[in-house]
């Protein structure tokens, strides 16, 4: 039997394929050339930061078996040394090992110590498995890192800045060895999940009522009030964003450029494109899909209970409006936490979970202020 070709369609089709091929190859080609000069860049001011007396270089470092990866860089090597704790699980932005140079307000105070936690960018390896991503892994990694930091750069003590789940992490750290550190400073700072739940649930309910939003009022019936676990937390934390309880806008405040918070990555010169591979598909899909266990585990997380004091001095830095890491439970949280050394809140007036640009000002005084008074 005979396949009859309509060549008048087919020639056609051919060229438009073609020419969308060689537009594709020539957007990538474009691309690619773009990183190639910003990285040259980058690698020209890092360059000029070392010739000036201060510190910039890559570190690879065994941490319990596994190839993990930090970025040291400040502008004055004398300064005290501030360790990032980034947020996801899986995900290392904005401060991750692609940070070089991305910075100069944090680098002009102090020493960053910008670290790709385990399964992250290009911390992440193929041989990790779902029992060594547990939160008690998390934190004795990360003890690694801060006793390299003393050792390899002679520091008695460190800052921690933990952001997010990095909080999680940072918080536990500095309660299991606070005499290793000056002080630490939560930004968006998980205290407990399921009563944030709680708490965004009665918010989500109230807002879809006053809205006449009945689908969200729908879904909010169909899975009760939680807590949230699985799909239901994923769901839950979409209409979270979708009530802007994450990313917060108005007509005056514009919405968080979440390309501004990532775009380090494509540009970096510690990142092969392997390594953007990992910092974009494999880490979060490993971290936050596959690892079902360490999602709960962070769900269940209840410092209320588990840490209610801290014998370093503390600072809060919460959004407004951030109703992720819930800032009224986050408040009640600073205020029953006892912290004899002193313990300082930040209110960002413009941000949700993810801090505004209008704030940005405030954190970097913040983290300035911490520096000078510890």
């Amino acid at each position: 039997m005979k396949i009859i070709v309509n060549r008048k369609w087919f020639s056609p089709m051919i060229k438009i394929c073609l020419f969308t091929l060689f537009i594709l190859i020539l957007l990538i080609f474009m691309l690619l050339g773009y990183r190639f000069i910003v990285q040259q860049q980058i690698k020209q001011k890092s360059a000029d930061i070392i010739e000036n007396g201060g510190i910039s270089e890559l570190k690879e470092i065994n941490v319990n078996g596994d190839k993990q990866y930090i970025l040291v860089e400040g502008k004055d090597k004398e300064k005290p040394f501030c360790l990032f704790l980034h947020g996801g699980p899986g995900s290392p932005f904005p401060y991750g090992v692609s940070a070089r140079t991305l910075y100069p307000e944090i680098t002009e105070n102090c020493v960053a110590v910008y670290y790709d936690q385990r399964g992250s960018g290009k911390s992440f390896n193929k041989k990790i498995t779902n029992d060594t991503l547990t939160l008690s892994q998390f934190t004795e990694d990360a003890n690694i890192i801060v006793d390299y930091i003393r050792e390899h750069y002679q520091q008695e003590k460190i800052f921690v800045i933990g952001q997010s789940f990095g909080t999680v992490i940072g918080t536990q750290l500095v309660s299991n060895y606070p005499e290793k550190f000056h002080a630490y400073l939560g930004i968006s700072q998980l205290t407990s999940t399921i009563k944030g739940q709680e708490l965004g649930y009665n918010w989500l309910q109230s807002e879809a009522i006053a809205n006449g939003d009945k689908k969200t009022l729908q879904i909010l019936e169909d899975i009760g009030k939680g807590p949230y676990l699985a799909k239901d937390e994923d769901q839950f934390s979409d209409l979270i964003n979708q009530y802007k309880g994450m990313n917060y806008f108005d007509e005056t405040i514009k919405k968080v450029n979440i390309f501004e918070l990532i775009k380090g990555a494509f540009i970096s010169p510690d990142y092969s494109l392997q390594d953007l591979y990992k910092a974009f598909i494999s880490g979060p899909q490993f971290s936050l899909i596959k690892s079902q266990e360490l999602k709960k585990e962070i769900i269940l997380t209840n410092f209320f209970d588990s840490v209610k004091s801290m014998d370093i001095p503390v600072y809060f830095i919460q959004g407004k409006y951030d109703k992720q890491t819930n800032y009224e439970l986050a408040k009640q949280y600073y205020e029953l936490l006892d912290a004899p050394n002193g313990k300082e809140f930040i209110t960002l007036e413009h941000s949700a979970h993810y801090p505004n640009t209008l704030d940005s000002m405030l954190m970097n005084d913040t983290i300035k202020k911490m520096l000078e008074d510890n």
